[in-house]
């Protein structure tokens, strides 16, 4: 998922305090993704997505940060719930699908 096109800069500060809780510096994170610590920094203030993204999921995989902990819920939580609504939708649209299979089924015995 791309980054909002105006992300609130809370999400950085967010993302900071995260890696600050879980233990690991700019430095652990440039050694860890073979990268420049001036690049790691640069993500962490905006201005790097790709390695942005690359540090959120590394705090959400194997940290067991709540991505929502990390988005908030106004950015990323809109979205999921937009997406959860297509997913139901999608779903109703299966079920009739299938019943109206099973009937056409029962129809030809």
């Amino acid at each position: 998922m791309p980054l909002p096109n105006d992300p609130d800069p809370l999400v950085f500060q967010r993302v900071k305090g995260a890696l600050k809780s879980v233990g690991i510096s700019q430095k652990d994170l440039a050694k860890r993704f073979g990268l420049a610590q001036g690049v790691v920094s640069t993500a962490l203030s905006g201005g790097n997505e790709k390695t942005f993204r690359r540090i959120v999921e590394l705090l959400e995989q194997e940290h067991g940060i709540d991505p929502l902990q990390l988005w908030g819920e106004g950015e990323r939580g809109d979205k999921i719930l937009n997406e959860l609504q297509a997913i139901k939708s999608e779903l109703q649209g299966l079920r009739t699908e299938m019943e109206t299979l099973k009937r056409l089924i029962q129809h030809k015995k």
